[in-house]
């Protein structure tokens, strides 16, 4: 299995760059994700990557051999879209079977393929039946198993759960793990949602408007986004962003907003003027519910949203945006109540103002 590299690639339509000077590197056998909003240029990433698509500059390598020029044939490469891409006149097993039917392999090999896939994704029970007769789920299946059977390097899926619904979602999140694994491919996944990436991605991409915001673990994207819009964007829950000032006096320092101050050593290295602070919904919490943090303060109900067996609870606190707080159970209040939230230091992002990149963390400014 190959380990990939894009190296500065570009591509153009109607000389507007949809992939701006991109480079990435994904590790041999990997489970990797590529993550960002519509039109951010993903979906054009996997399609240099399969070799649907040839860049304007630069290249694309596989074990170090410059394939950019190469079909996705030539390239072992396996693509499974997220409309399913299914043949709705044939029956699962030669929706399966088609690719190997134009490699022309024997029907006694195309069968014992077949028949080995559909096993493995227990599908094997529905070869008979039509895309019309099959569920999200089992439509998914099908697609991942036309891409498996092919034996190819690389299986690249594109929005593979965008169309399920949120329980099927959540099987399939598991099944795509564990398929990698024992499968020992590499694997592509191309999605919009954070949950699938933070989920399943080893190392993931972000991207938008053709660039690479930042790559790295989960853990790097979620612990220091490289700016605002990663910050807000790779969450479960959208981060809060409202204004702040970093005011030094002798040897402290303090974070000043309209809702609360935070005071710290002075590190020297965070500059003076006016920021942007970041502070993530399930770094907060409700006073009532798990007592006073280093830093409390109150506001106004304005919505408490159940979703599943936690709650989102939109608080006016006199800011320009509403702040979310989430709340890992049910927690119903009415609107217009009043209410006291806190959070502790540490939890803290400071962005700059200017180029809305990561400055601190609280917990650095902690030491």
């Amino acid at each position: 299995m190959p380990e990939i590299k894009l190296e500065n690639v570009s591509k153009l339509i109607d000389q507007k760059p949809i992939v701006d000077n991109v480079s990435i590197e994904i590790p041999d056998k990997s489970l990797f994700c590529i993550l960002g909003p519509p039109r951010s240029g993903k979906s054009m990433v996997m399609r240099l990557i399969a070799g649907l698509e040839i860049p304007d500059k630069g290249r694309i390598l596989f074990d170090g051999e410059d394939v950019t020029s190469l079909g996705p044939v030539e390239r072992k490469v396996a693509v499974a879209f997220q409309d399913f891409a299914l043949y709705p006149h044939l029956t699962a097993f030669d929706n399966i079977a088609s690719p190997l039917k134009l490699m022309k392999l024997p029907k006694d090999e195309i069968r014992r393929r077949v028949m080995d896939v559909a096993r493995y994704l227990k599908i094997d029970h529905r070869l008979t039946h039509y895309p019309s007769e099959l569920s999200g789920g089992e439509k998914q299946r099908v697609a991942i198993a036309r891409a498996l059977v092919k034996d190819a390097e690389v299986i690249l899926l594109d929005e593979p759960l965008v169309r399920l619904d949120y329980k099927i979602r959540e099987d399939m999140r598991a099944e795509l793990y564990k398929i990698q694994r024992e499968v020992g491919k590499n694997v592509i996944l191309i999605t919009s949602d954070p949950l699938d990436a933070m989920s399943l991605g080893e190392r993931i991409a972000i991207m938008n408007e053709g660039k690479v915001l930042q790559l790295g673990t989960m853990e790097d994207l979620y612990e220091t986004p490289a700016n605002i819009l990663v910050g807000r964007y790779f969450g479960v829950v959208e981060m809060n962003i409202f204004d702040g000032e970093v005011v030094k006096t002798n040897d402290m320092i303090s974070i000043k907003t309209k809702i609360f101050e935070a005071s710290f050593k002075n590190t020297g290295n965070l500059p003076e003027g006016k920021v942007k602070i970041g502070l993530r919904p399930e770094h907060m919490s409700i006073v009532e519910l798990s007592g006073k943090k280093e830093i409390n303060f109150k506001g106004k109900i304005v919505l408490t949203e159940v979703v599943g067996s936690d709650t989102i609870v939109h608080i006016d606190a006199g800011l320009k945006e509403l702040l979310r707080v989430s709340v890992p159970a049910i927690y119903r209040r009415q609107i217009g109540e009043g209410i006291e939230v806190g959070f502790n230091a540490e939890s803290l992002y400071i962005f700059s103002s200017e180029d809305e990149k990561l400055l601190a963390r609280g917990g650095d400014l902690i030491g």
